[in-house]
């Protein structure tokens, strides 16, 4: 009986001892995970000092330099200049080119708004683009380009029918006006617009009032140039 007691009592300390053990382990464990990195890094900067050495100096980071935003240009124009604007870092150099050749500098205002104005152009496709300096000569990747159309010729128009001086008096009220002009216009006849044909040809029933009617038939294309062409319509009931 004394014997079996004895070794409860001895197997008993022996968990406890175990117990104590596992948690004195893992104690170690947490704090080598949480204190050893800095110990380590603490132990190879005083081995380095006493070597004469310094401590290591982060290296700097070079500077981003964003490239300018240039506002988009119009599908086309047909006007003799044109302008350029974006957005940039303010109080850089803002380089502008065109069709790839350098145009023009200038320092972006406090703002971050830059415009170049009055670009004199010549008819034909302008592509625009820009690139930042800074003060250290720091340049820039190229902005987004932006492209417009210089047209200044007026569209080609025809009208068949009616001829000038016609008189009407079938009783519908109405005059059909045809003929052609080039493809992708913008055709309205004394307001009204009508839709062209694939080939830019086109048929329409204008209505008429009573006396003397005017029809303006124009023709205008994406740049702003149009070519009118008049018909005097009178109707008679």
């Amino acid at each position: 009986m004394v014997h079996s007691r004895l070794s409860r009592v001895q197997e008993k300390t022996a968990r406890h001892r175990i117990a104590i053990g596992l948690i004195g382990s893992v104690t170690i464990v947490v704090l080598l995970a949480v204190f050893g990195l800095r110990l380590l890094i603490g132990f190879s900067v005083l081995v380095e000092r006493i070597r004469g050495g310094s401590s290591p100096q982060p290296t700097p980071q070079a500077s981003i330099l964003l490239p300018p935003v240039l506002n988009a240009l119009p599908e086309a124009t047909n006007s003799a200049t044109i302008v350029v604007s974006g957005t940039a870092q303010s109080k850089d150099e803002v380089i502008l080119y065109l069709n790839n050749a350098e145009y023009k500098r200038m320092t972006v205002p406090d703002t971050g708004i830059f415009q170049f104005s009055d670009i004199p152009v010549d008819e034909g496709t302008i592509t625009a683009s820009a690139k930042l300096v800074d003060a250290k000569q720091n340049t820039s990747d190229a902005s987004n380009i932006v492209t417009t159309v210089i047209d200044r010729t007026p569209p080609k128009l025809s009208v068949d029918a009616p001829t000038d001086g016609t008189t009407v008096n079938d009783g519908t009220h109405k005059v059909l006006v045809t003929g052609k002009t080039d493809q992708d216009m913008n055709l309205t006849i004394s307001g009204r617009i009508v839709v062209l044909k694939p080939d830019g040809s086109f048929s329409y029933e204008m209505p008429l009032t009573d006396g003397g009617n005017k029809l303006d038939i124009v023709s205008t294309d994406a740049a702003g140039n149009s070519t009118t062409v008049e018909r005097t319509v009178t109707y008679q009931p």
